[in-house]
């Protein structure tokens, strides 16, 4: 088991992703659905609802939104969802669309203050925390 740990160490450098860019000038890719590879959207719209569909579904949302704010960003996410399952092969330009649209929607449901702001939006409250310091 340990020469197989050392035998293995030279390859532990591909898990450094600029290295890994560096020594195989490939892009990042994953599997759809359907089991087609796909370079991989870390930001896309598939991450965005992967990302907030268990934050939706978290006690602590259900129990601070309104049930017709809710029902807004519930249908969103499925609207979201049922097109990437039509639309697999979708143009990132059209699913940057939708995904800003959504962002869009959550933004004005849940403004900067709220308390599930932070849990929404991580990046834009740790951004305002640090303005808010700077300024002081």
């Amino acid at each position: 088991r340990q020469l197989l740990g050392v035998l293995a160490l030279p390859w532990a450098v591909l898990c450094l992703p600029p290295a890994r860019e560096l020594l195989t000038a490939r892009s990042p890719t994953g599997y759809d659905r359907r089991g087609a590879c796909r370079l991989l959207d870390l930001d896309g719209l598939s991450a965005f609802v992967g990302r907030l569909r268990p934050i939706l579904r978290s006690r602590r949302v259900r129990s601070e939104l309104s049930a017709s704010d809710l029902a807004r960003l519930d249908g969103a996410l499925l609207t979201a969802e049922d097109y990437l399952r039509a639309n697999p092969r979708a143009a990132k330009e059209e699913t940057d669309r939708r995904r800003d649209a959504a962002d869009a929607l959550i933004t004005s449901v849940i403004r900067p203050g709220h308390p599930l702001h932070p849990a929404f939006f991580p990046d834009r409250a740790l951004l305002h925390r640090h303005q808010a310091r700077d300024t002081a």
